[in-house]
Parts: C-alpha cells; structure tokens; sequence
C-alpha cells in the first residue's frame, strides 16, 4: 500500500486530519511533557486548551492533577509546570493529570476526529512512527504545533518534522512525500540532523533559557531514548485523553 506523507508546520482545520493517521509534535514541551510522564508510570492525560476547562476537569475528576503553563510559566491555578525534566525527577505513578499549554494541547484536541492520533516527539520518534506506518490509514500527517497558540511555525517542531520524514523515508522507502513533508526535510538536513543547533535557533527556546530551563533541551533533543508510544482516545464521556498504547480507557 503507498502511503502519503504531509507535514502542518502549523496546524491544520480538523477536516484535514481526517481519515488520517496524525503524529503531533511540540517539542518544547507539550509531547515531550507526554514521554516523560507516561515513561514515569502516569495513567492518562487529558489535553485541554485552556485553564477554566482545565481547573473544572481537575475538579471533576478524582485525585487529577493539573499541569501546564502561561508564557512558558506555571500559573496560580496550577498544580505544577509545563517542564519535562521537572517530571522526570518525580514519581508520577499512576497519575491522572489535566495539562493546558499554549500550542500543543490544544493541537492534540483538534486531532480527535483522525483515524488515528498520537502525542510524539524526539524520544519516541521510531517507536511512534512504526506505529503510524502499521495502521490502516493511506496518509500519514505530521503536525507541528507552532508559536503563539499555533499561528506561527517553530524551528523545533518544523526540525522534528523533518526528523520524522527522514525516517518515514527509511523505514517506508516508497512514501510519496507532499510539499510540506519536504520543505521539513530540508529543514531538518539544514541543521546538519543536529536538534542542539536547531534548539539553539529557536526563538521560543531562547525565552525557555532565560527563564533557566536548559535541561529540557538535552531531554527533548536525546533521539529514540524511548520507546512509548502516546495515543489520543475519547474517554466514556468523549472528552480527550491520552494513553500509553495499548492502554484503553473503559
């Protein structure tokens, strides 16, 4: 079976995404944030868009906690931050966490109607794209969430898109690529494959290291370090929610 491969340096009306099998990317932080609580033992994860959808989900499911960020910082409501590494130094066993960001849950929640989706970055790159290639779907979309609440492109995610279109190219060799798959790809070979010189370029990252959070970028750049895989379901109530594969909701 041929399978297409398209690239959102943004991301695209819901309709685009359907019939698709759709891979999500915010590498600083939202899917990052993903791999290292599900690596850590979390349960679920619920992306929603903003904090009064948040803080009434929190409330509304049992010992929940909510995580996220304003401007790159945790706000009052918060139970914690928006920081990969801050949950990698916990025990987040068995979580159940409501997350809010500016760009990347809110692109997750418009991927519900794809045939399938998942929340993917750097570290579990190959783990995710095997994943995508064994599903029924002809197309396969990349999706960047971008700045700004996802009106303007980011070197990060437009780097991993290209990262993951290298890949496709591998392990399906027959792939057709559309435009965006290849600008991404130049991209990603521009940066010589490197993510620290591609971090190192981001205008979004340059605010992350005044605010001193260096260490997520060595976290987000180490390639394949996992081997999650982070699937995107309806819950009993058809909110959104984020899984461990194979881990279904009941």
């Amino acid at each position: 079976m041929s399978i297409e491969v398209e690239t959102y340096l943004q991301p695209p009306p819901a309709s685009a995404l359907r019939g698709a099998s759709v891979i999500v990317l915010d590498i600083f932080r939202a899917t990052t944030v993903h791999a290292a609580l599900f690596a850590g033992g979390a349960t679920a994860v619920y992306p929603v868009a903003d904090f009064p959808t948040g803080m009434a989900l929190r409330d509304a499911i049992p010992a929940s906690r909510l995580i996220g960020e304003v401007g790159a910082l945790p706000p009052p409501e918060a139970d914690f931050g928006n920081s990969p590494t801050e949950f990698e130094a916990m025990d987040v066993t068995d979580w159940t966490v409501v997350h809010v960001t500016s760009n990347g849950t809110r692109t997750l929640v418009g991927a519900l109607e794809a045939e399938l989706a998942l929340s993917a970055c750097l570290r579990n790159m190959t783990a995710s794209l095997e994943y995508a290639l064994d599903s029924d779907a002809e197309r396969v979309a990349i999706v960047c969430s971008g700045d700004h609440g996802g009106t303007a492109p980011s070197v990060e995610d437009a780097f991993a898109a290209g990262a993951y279109v290298a890949r496709i190219r591998r392990l399906a060799p027959q792939a057709m690529l559309h435009g965006g798959a290849r600008l991404a790809l130049r991209l990603y070979q521009a940066y010589g494959r490197s993510p620290a010189r591609a971090f190192a370029d981001s205008p979004h990252g340059d605010h992350l290291k005044r605010l001193g959070f260096d260490a997520d970028f060595r976290y987000a750049g180490d390639v394949d370090a996992d081997s999650t895989v982070i699937a995107l379901n309806a819950d009993h109530s058809g909110r959104p929610v984020l899984q461990r594969v194979p881990a279904l909701l009941h």
